[in-house]
């Protein structure tokens, strides 16, 4: 029902955008944009939706796909951590949670707006994933915590689609430096002497960047997630529920303005490296200044294969998760510290107490 309240789009990323009165105009916090009032189209209800992604809410091809994929997909929610999983419809009535191993229950129908737009299907085995694990863990099994790394525990490893935002945008920025060039050395008493010739460098432009990566699920861990990146992106095709089969997806539960943030430092990041590398031919460069926006943000959901495995060991969670499309993986281990410290320390002191004992039975000190 209309309150009343309504707020103004950002026209670059969708968030909402507050008024600033020390600039008198709108500013987005997430894309760091700012528009003057007659910049903006009319405001929006609070309950309408943001006007970006890639295709019109109103187009009929996207609203029959979006029909159809409530109609196929089941929702469960874990009642001990909260996950959101869905998968197809042919399922029991009951999935295991992929993070904390607890029964997710079947909760209903999953809304068509969660449909996501691409999925890279998985390429890796299961099989691959407890071969790699198993790689993994070979040197250090000796010093892991009891249990973790059992067939027991292996069988825990879950075929799982994370939710991703792919990120479709321009970055327009400027950037001055000063650069210095080494012309010449000399040696003055103790002291060597360094003559360089110094710049001015002025670099403003634009990059246009395509489907940059940011995770949707708040469970997942980024560090995580980023260590088992890149995926190859040519074999991104049109989601459909029988890539599902045998497998579950977890919903997104971070909305596409949230991950703004991320994208905007990497691509920023990446922009700065690439307006320094056009600068040649000196020793030293110091940016002096940089100043970049992103702009005509536009994003999709892809859904990317992951083998998961989750140990939680004295009340924390420890994880190892494999590419299911490359096969290249990361995690944390829970190391058994008592085992660790001993070996690390006190083997060492031991032997050096032995052979202090020697010295002084054979009486050279």
């Amino acid at each position: 029902m209309d309150n009343g309240t309504i707020s103004y789009k950002c026209p670059s990323c969708g968030a909402g955008l507050t008024y600033s009165a020390e600039s008198r105009d709108f500013h987005c916090i997430y894309c760091g944009s700012h528009f003057k009032a007659d910049m903006l189209d009319a405001p929006l209800h609070e309950d309408s939706q943001p006007a970006y992604g890639s295709q019109t809410d109103n187009d009929p091809a996207l609203e029959e796909k979006r029909r159809k994929f409530g109609d196929e997909s089941r929702l469960y929610i874990c009642p001990s951590c909260g996950a959101s999983i869905f998968t197809d419809s042919e399922v029991a009535a009951t999935a295991e949670c992929y993070y904390c191993h607890s029964p997710a229950v079947l909760s209903g129908r999953l809304s068509g707006e969660f449909r996501p737009d691409l999925i890279i299907p998985f390429k890796r085995s299961r099989g691959e994933a407890i071969m790699k694990f198993n790689e993994w863990i070979k040197s250090k099994k000796f010093f892991l915590a009891k249990g973790f790394g059992s067939s027991e525990s292996l069988n825990k490893i879950q075929g799982i689609y994370i939710p991703f935002w792919l990120t479709d945008c321009c970055v327009e920025g400027k950037m001055t430096a000063d650069c210095y060039k080494t012309v010449g050395t000399a040696r003055k008493g103790d002291y060597i002497i360094t003559t360089e010739d110094h710049s001015f460098a002025v670099r403003d432009g634009s990059v246009i960047y395509r489907q940059v990566p940011a995770d949707a699920s708040s469970r997942a861990d980024d560090a995580l997630m980023d260590s088992i990146e890149p995926f190859d992106y040519k074999e991104l095709t049109e989601f459909d529920m029988s890539y599902l089969s045998g497998h579950n997806a977890q919903r997104y539960d971070m909305e596409k303005y949230t991950i703004i943030p991320r994208i905007t430092k990497r691509v920023t990041e990446a922009t700065e490296e690439v307006f320094k590398s056009s600068i040649t031919g000196y020793n030293r460069i110091n940016v002096t200044s940089k100043e970049f926006r992103i702009t005509n943000i536009n994003f999709k959901q892809a859904m990317m294969p992951m083998w998961f495995l989750t140990y939680f060991y004295k009340d924390t969670l420890y994880y190892f998760a494999m590419n299911g499309q490359t096969g290249k993986f990361g995690g944390r281990l829970p190391l058994n510290k008592p085992k660790l410290i001993f070996f690390s320390f006190g083997i060492p002191m031991l032997i050096g107490l032995a052979l202090l004992l020697l010295l002084r039975l054979g009486g050279l000190i």
